[in-house]
Protein backbone atom coordinates (compact mmCIF):
# COMPACT_ATOMS: atom_id res chain seq x y z
CA UNK A 1 0.00 0.00 0.00
CA UNK A 2 3.01 2.57 1.11
CA UNK A 3 4.29 1.62 -2.25
CA UNK A 4 1.25 2.71 -4.34
CA UNK A 5 0.96 6.18 -2.33
CA UNK A 6 4.51 7.01 -3.30
CA UNK A 7 3.63 6.44 -7.12
CA UNK A 8 0.82 8.06 -6.83
CA UNK A 9 2.26 10.93 -5.25
CA UNK A 10 5.05 11.14 -7.73
CA UNK A 11 2.85 10.75 -10.77
CA UNK A 12 0.49 13.94 -9.20
CA UNK A 13 3.49 15.89 -8.70
CA UNK A 14 4.92 15.38 -12.49
CA UNK A 15 1.57 16.16 -13.72
CA UNK A 16 1.40 19.32 -11.48
CA UNK A 17 5.01 20.32 -12.68
CA UNK A 18 3.94 19.80 -16.22
CA UNK A 19 0.76 22.13 -16.11
CA UNK A 20 2.80 24.60 -14.59
CA UNK A 21 5.13 24.74 -17.03
CA UNK A 22 2.96 24.67 -19.93
CA UNK A 23 1.09 27.60 -18.57
CA UNK A 24 4.69 29.55 -17.94
CA UNK A 25 5.21 29.09 -21.24
CA UNK A 26 2.17 30.08 -22.44
CA UNK A 27 2.36 33.32 -20.36
CA UNK A 28 6.08 34.17 -21.74
CA UNK A 29 5.14 33.94 -25.08
CA UNK A 30 1.66 36.32 -24.78
CA UNK A 31 4.31 38.75 -22.94
CA UNK A 32 6.76 38.64 -25.83
CA UNK A 33 3.73 38.97 -28.87
CA UNK A 34 2.62 41.94 -26.78
CA UNK A 35 5.83 44.03 -26.22
CA UNK A 36 6.78 43.30 -29.97
CA UNK A 37 3.37 45.51 -30.89
CA UNK A 38 4.56 48.98 -29.03
CA UNK A 39 7.66 48.96 -31.00
CA UNK A 40 6.89 51.73 -33.54
CA UNK A 41 9.99 50.74 -35.37
CA UNK A 42 10.64 48.21 -38.58
CA UNK A 43 13.21 47.51 -40.44
CA UNK A 44 12.29 46.81 -44.07
CA UNK A 45 15.16 46.75 -46.01
CA UNK A 46 18.77 46.09 -45.45
CA UNK A 47 21.60 46.37 -47.81
CA UNK A 48 25.14 45.55 -46.71
CA UNK A 49 27.58 47.60 -48.72
CA UNK A 50 31.29 46.61 -46.55
CA UNK A 51 31.77 44.36 -44.23
CA UNK A 52 31.06 46.91 -41.57
CA UNK A 53 28.94 49.25 -43.77
CA UNK A 54 25.13 48.85 -44.53
CA UNK A 55 22.19 51.12 -45.72
CA UNK A 56 18.95 50.21 -43.70
CA UNK A 57 15.43 51.10 -44.85
CA UNK A 58 13.40 52.02 -41.65
CA UNK A 59 9.64 52.38 -41.11
CA UNK A 60 8.43 54.98 -38.05
CA UNK A 61 4.88 55.80 -37.40
CA UNK A 62 4.12 55.61 -41.31
CA UNK A 63 7.30 57.76 -42.29
CA UNK A 64 10.51 55.97 -44.01
CA UNK A 65 14.06 56.45 -43.63
CA UNK A 66 17.07 55.58 -45.39
CA UNK A 67 19.95 54.99 -42.85
CA UNK A 68 23.82 54.53 -43.40
CA UNK A 69 25.04 52.52 -40.56
CA UNK A 70 29.03 51.94 -39.92
CA UNK A 71 30.51 50.74 -36.69
CA UNK A 72 31.45 54.57 -35.57
CA UNK A 73 28.32 56.19 -37.30
CA UNK A 74 25.22 56.41 -37.67
CA UNK A 75 22.99 58.82 -40.27
CA UNK A 76 19.81 59.77 -41.70
CA UNK A 77 20.45 59.94 -45.38
CA UNK A 78 16.95 60.49 -46.71
CA UNK A 79 13.35 60.78 -45.85
CA UNK A 80 11.25 58.80 -48.06
CA UNK A 81 8.27 60.08 -48.69
CA UNK A 82 5.34 57.60 -50.28
CA UNK A 83 4.18 54.21 -49.61
CA UNK A 84 6.76 51.48 -50.21
CA UNK A 85 6.42 49.65 -53.61
CA UNK A 86 4.12 45.99 -53.75
CA UNK A 87 6.75 42.90 -54.79
CA UNK A 88 5.11 40.35 -56.55
CA UNK A 89 7.42 37.27 -56.40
Amino acid sequence: MAEELSWVRWVTAFFVLAVAMGASFLALRKIQVSNKSWLPIKITGRVRLSRSAELVLVEVENERFLIGATPANINTLAKLSGEAPVEDH
